[in-house]
């Protein structure tokens, strides 16, 4: 899936442990990835705080991060790596 086909404003997670989540977030400006920590309880009610408080990472670890452990992957194409 292309990473630019997705509406501007969505956000999804992934689990990179069970108290560690990463999140998606499609931007005006592009896209980024935010990782953080959670209690681990339901990742479902916790990716919001990730989304919001999250340690933004560079691009080459939130591409690595997109392609690689979403699911399905996405390709990222041309779409810039949100400022």
């Amino acid at each position: 899936m292309k990473l630019e086909n997705l509406e501007i404003g969505t956000k999804l997670y992934t689990q990179l442990g069970h108290k560690v989540l990463a999140v998606l977030s499609r931007r005006v400006d592009g896209w980024c990835v935010y990782v953080g920590a959670v209690p681990g309880y339901s990742h479902e009610a916790e990716w919001g705080e990730v989304a919001a408080n999250g340690d933004k990472q560079n691009k080459a670890v939130a591409t690595a991060i997109v392609e690689n452990l979403f699911h399905p992957g996405f390709e990222i194409g041309d779409l810039p790596y949100a400022s």
